[in-house]
């Protein structure tokens, strides 16, 4: 048990003095219930909200995180969603989750296709070359 002129050095050194004080009843006179009690309701009122906002904000955004993990193609996009979704209340996080761990697939353009775009591209430059 520490001493008055003994510093406290961590919260089981405080926790275990309290108990055995609580245990001796020579404190029970002095309010050390009330005092307790107080610093219960101050953890309760302040401390467990803001780590549950804290724990909200960081589940919304995992999905984030696993996207810049495995680089996803489109993790602004999911992140963007997360963002969103931390304001909707959750609405399109499993949308954002599911998204972040599907392998996007890339489908092949046909031989039409890319004539179609390099002709498309040739337009664009020569009308920017005359503008």
């Amino acid at each position: 048990m520490p001493t008055p002129s003994a510093p406290i050095k961590n919260a089981s050194q405080i926790a275990l003095f309290g108990v055995m004080c609580v245990i001796s009843g020579q404190v029970l006179a002095a309010g050390f219930v009330d005092t307790l009690a107080d610093v219960f309701s101050w953890i309760a009122i302040i401390i467990i909200p803001i780590v549950l906002g804290i724990a909200y904000w960081q589940i919304h955004y995992l999905p984030s995180k696993i996207a810049e993990k495995r680089q996803h193609p489109q993790k602004e996009a999911i992140h963007a969603m997360c963002m969103v979704s931390r304001f909707s209340g959750g609405l399109f996080w499993p949308i954002a989750f599911v998204w972040a761990h599907l392998k996007p697939t890339i489908v092949p353009l046909s031989k039409d296709q890319v004539q179609s775009l390099a002709e498309a591209e040739k337009k664009s430059l020569s009308n920017s070359a005359k503008d």
